[in-house]
């Protein structure tokens, strides 16, 4: 029984603390210092304060960024999950493609380096 009830109180502890990172995870946090679940929170936060500074519910911009349901936007907002499709959905409804268009370009660094090693492009490793 004393097991139990202290498998019930870690478990209420793991979920206020899980809580407690979610509500307070700045919206300006540097990427480079978070983990993989705080990255999707931070831009959860963030699409959620672009939302609600165009004045949308969201059921009305679910609808305006084509998602299958409204559950999948307000699942986005708490949680930070999402597919890379619906993402993408969300980034052309907040007319910011051209961010995501930067993504996994090449750097200047990679152009450079690719000069300065003149070899074929490779298209897969084996």
């Amino acid at each position: 029984m004393a097991n139990n009830t202290l498998l019930s109180k870690l478990e209420s502890f793991a979920k206020d603390a899980k809580k407690t990172q979610r509500e307070n995870i700045s919206t300006e946090a540097n990427f480079s210092l978070l983990t993989d679940e705080e990255i999707a929170l931070v831009l959860a936060h963030r699409a959620k304060k672009i939302r609600i500074e165009n004045n949308q519910k969201q059921k009305e911009f679910s609808a305006s960024a084509n998602l299958s349901s409204s559950t999948t936007y307000s699942n986005f907002e708490q949680t930070g999950r999402i597919s890379l499709l619906n993402f993408i959905k969300v980034f052309r409804a907040f007319g910011r493609l051209g961010e995501l268009d930067n993504l996994l370009k090449t750097t200047i660094a990679d152009k450079i380096d690719s000069a300065s090693n003149p070899q074929k492009e490779k298209k897969r490793i084996r």
